[in-house]
């Protein structure tokens, strides 16, 4: 006799957002480009804007890092620590922690 286990129901598949002035911007946190983000986090040197860049146009689209392209280094990291909330199902607090502990 086969064993059937439904996961229907265990799986999610919410929408993620973040909202900068009233524009939602949606965050892909598909599984394939999750592994594509966290292989970009883990070959760059620090938290450099071209590695802030990268992650946020695999996160929320080119519209987004344009959006955002005059923003200081500091204000620029907000929308890169809440798209990183969202994908790691953590507060945006803990994210911002973990990001300038390491």
């Amino acid at each position: 006799m086969a064993t059937v286990i439904d996961i229907t129901g265990k799986i999610k598949n919410e929408e993620k957002f973040i909202v900068y002035n009233g524009k939602s911007y949606k965050v892909d946190d598909r599984k394939n480009t999750i592994i594509e983000v966290f292989a970009t986090i883990d070959k760059a040197e620090g938290a450099s804007v071209e590695m802030i860049d990268a992650v946020l146009t695999k996160l929320l689209g080119k519209e987004a890092v344009e959006d955002f392209e005059g923003f200081a280094y500091d204000d620029y990291l907000v929308p890169f620590f809440a798209a990183m909330a969202c994908v790691q199902n953590k507060s945006y607090d803990e994210v911002e922690k973990s990001f300038r502990n390491s």
